[in-house]
């Protein structure tokens, strides 16, 4: 599959706009979900479809959630970072640090009762693949 310039910037957008506060490795693990998700049943068969797709990113894709209108200066340094780690996960220079992940989430924030019933709550089916900074992974 290819990628172009539009790909790398919404992907790296989607990952400053998720877990800039993460660090390099969790925004690497946030683009790694979105990368992880591309073809995968109900999730789209594109990258932008993954990422602008209904409330699978809702910083990217619900206009109430508060970083929807956020947007980098163009020397931000956590920016900046994301975009090399996206080029490098688009690239295939960077293993997934999320061990194949489609699901993640901070476990002391997370306000959506169906995310803990089908996905927290449900081991057999989505077991958890890693912890990074404050976000656990589920497969």
């Amino acid at each position: 599959m290819t990628y172009d310039g539009d790909d790398v910037r919404s992907l790296a957008l989607c990952a400053w706009k998720e877990a800039r506060g993460e660090g390099m490795q969790g925004m690497d693990a946030v683009m790694a979900v979105c990368i992880n998700r591309v073809g995968a049943p109900g999730f789209g068969k594109t990258l932008h479809d993954v990422i602008y797709g209904k409330n699978q990113f809702t910083s990217m894709s619900v206009p109430s959630d508060p970083e929807f209108n956020l947007a980098p200066m163009s020397d931000d340094p956590h920016f900046v970072m994301a975009l090399r780690g996206a080029r490098e996960l688009l690239d295939g220079t960077l293993p997934d640090p999320t061990n194949k992940a489609h699901w993640y989430a901070n476990l002391k924030n997370i306000t959506s009762g169906w995310f803990v019933r089908n996905i927290v709550n449900n081991p057999a089916l989505h077991p958890i693949t890693a912890r990074i900074g404050h976000h656990t992974f589920f497969a």
